[in-house]
């Protein structure tokens, strides 16, 4: 038999041999936590609030529940710059021995992109990091097939150059920090070579 078979086997026993004694069966409401990298983050459980650090893979709210009560596990605030999910975050004590949810958390991420001017033939490719972006001929405008997370550079510039222009970046535009919304400022402008 697995282990996994013997888990409500467990609790149920745990919780006949305490009834009988008069006494209640009690579980703590916690879980598991990935990618935690920012502050902010504060979960909550019925009236109880329960702040998370950066770096935290654990957590455990401070009042226990008894016995055939529900637990809903959701979030007061979401970390700066971040967007958590919960997995296994709500039920009722006592199906299982342990009452144990998953929290993940990734970085939230935006695009990259701006305007071109001049561009009259195909060719041109612009890269940020790892990312090649192909802006086809009369082409206004453009976006960076790869996102970038909240709080990583960017870096646009010319790959490759269109036969028979020259297409550079204007300064001051192709290169940031990504703050928590979309760039839409990277200008390019495009001339006959």
């Amino acid at each position: 038999m697995k282990l996994s078979c013997l888990r409500p086997l467990a609790a149920l026993l745990l919780t006949l041999g305490l009834a009988a004694c008069g006494g209640k069966a009690s579980y703590d409401v916690s879980g598991t936590i990935s990618g935690l990298n920012n502050e902010g983050l504060i979960l909550a459980n019925g009236g109880e609030s329960l702040p998370i650090a950066a770096g935290k893979t654990s957590f455990t709210f401070a009042k226990r529940i008894d016995y055939g009560t529900e637990y809903n596990i959701t979030f007061k605030q979401q970390p700066a710059h971040m967007t958590c999910n919960i997995v296994g975050g709500s039920g009722s004590a006592g199906h299982y021995v342990n009452i144990s949810a998953a929290v993940s958390c990734s970085q939230n991420v935006y695009t990259v992109g701006g305007t071109i001017s001049g561009l009259t033939v195909d060719g041109l490719v612009l890269i940020n990091g790892n990312t090649q972006t192909t802006v086809a001929k009369d082409a206004t405008a453009f976006t960076m097939a790869g996102p970038v997370a909240d709080g990583a550079t960017y870096n646009v510039s010319v790959f490759t150059q269109p036969k028979d222009l020259l297409c550079v970046v204007q300064p001051g535009t192709g290169v940031g920090t990504m703050g928590s919304a979309n760039i839409t400022t990277v200008q390019i402008a495009c001339n006959p070579a």
